[in-house]
């Protein structure tokens, strides 16, 4: 009976202790399978291909690593980095814009339309706009840096970007060169009198792209800089006046001459302020029209007073022609009408026309 005890309790304890044993085998188990998936999970692909492991949360060894005082210490010292470029990227700009400020000073007494101030002041929004373009993406890149991004993969898809762009904008582009270039030219001004192709009229605005000039009837053309390649400008140096003036072919053309020239002296004398030479000039008999002979007076004035000029020499002339008795002549036709059934012209002399 006792031997039968002691069987049955040896037996218990051994069945106890495989139970423990499959018991720790079943916590390894489980524990490795859940070690396996957080490292599936956290894992990611790199350019290369290789795996790199994203830190348990739950670990202990990472939890000490992330309240270590060195990682606090080393993320400040970045974002004080980043701070102080992103302030001298500030500082830079507000520098250059200070600098190009007081050199525009000088130009601040000049009226708005002087073509010194509005080149300042346009050579002044060019610089600024490419400083800002150049010391903002530098200190992006830079700040990027800091943060241990890749900047090299990043440069070259904006690269790519930038010629996509380029190749879509070669208009934009065109015109922004073209304007600028334009400006240093020093050919058009704000106030100018200018002919692009059939159109004439008024520079108002003079920009980078654009340029808008506005014609005799009030329109506003808008013309790209880009294609502005011929035009003429009437406000360059001086202007001429021309009135061409028609005489008939039986007055005495000397005499005539003589009025036109006593005429164009005394306007002249009116009008010293705005001649650019000394005296008109008449330049005497320039073509033979059908029913007149052309005589031209011409004088040089300032840019803008031609027209005005132009109008009342004309007005001076037409009052001197009538004290004086000259006819100003106009188309005349003599008609010659032939009779098919007596053979003769009507109007011819010593011809009768049939009575009916």
């Amino acid at each position: 009976m006792d031997l039968t005890r002691q069987q049955a309790f040896r037996y218990l304890q051994r069945q106890s202790a495989a139970a423990q044993e499959a018991a720790a085998q079943d916590s390894t188990a489980l524990t490795g399978s859940a070690q396996d998936s957080s490292a599936v999970a956290g894992s990611i692909q790199d350019g290369g291909g290789a795996e790199t492991l994203l830190p348990n949360p739950f670990d202990t060894a990472f939890q000490e690593q992330f309240l270590h005082v060195d990682l606090w210490i080393g993320a400040a010292q970045g974002a004080v980095r980043i701070v102080i470029i992103l302030f001298l990227a500030w500082f830079l700009i507000r520098i250059f814009s200070r600098a190009t400020d007081r050199w525009t000073k000088r130009f601040d007494e000049l009226p708005l339309i002087h073509p010194r101030r509005q080149r300042a002041f346009l050579i002044k929004s060019l610089l600024l706009s490419s400083v800002r373009y150049v010391i903002w993406p530098l200190a992006f890149i830079t700040v990027l840096g800091q943060l241990n991004i890749d900047v090299a993969a990043l440069v070259a898809t904006a690269g790519i970007a930038g010629i996509a762009i380029g190749f879509g904008a070669q208009s934009l582009v065109k015109d922004v060169i073209s304007g600028v270039l334009l400006l240093f030219d020093d050919s058009i001004h704000v106030g100018d009198l200018v002919r692009i192709g059939q159109e004439e009229g008024i520079v108002e605005y003079i920009g980078v792209r654009l340029i808008k000039v506005r014609r005799f009837n009030g329109e506003m053309l808008m013309i790209p800089a880009g294609e502005l390649r011929t035009f003429g400008n009437r406000s360059i140096d001086f202007a001429r006046v021309i009135v061409n003036v028609g005489l008939s072919y039986g007055d005495d053309h000397d005499r005539v001459m003589a009025v036109m020239e006593r005429v164009a002296l005394t306007w002249a004398d009116r009008h010293r302020d705005i001649i650019k030479e000394e005296n008109p000039l008449v330049h005497g008999i320039t073509d033979f029209a059908e029913s007149s002979v052309n005589v031209r007076v011409v004088v040089m004035v300032v840019p803008g007073e031609q027209w005005e000029a132009e109008r009342e020499l004309r007005r001076d002339i037409k009052t001197a022609f009538d004290e004086e008795g000259i006819e100003i002549p106009f188309p005349q036709r003599t008609l010659h009408i032939k009779n098919p059934d007596a053979g003769t012209d009507v109007g011819q002399p010593g011809s009768e026309a049939p009575s009916r």
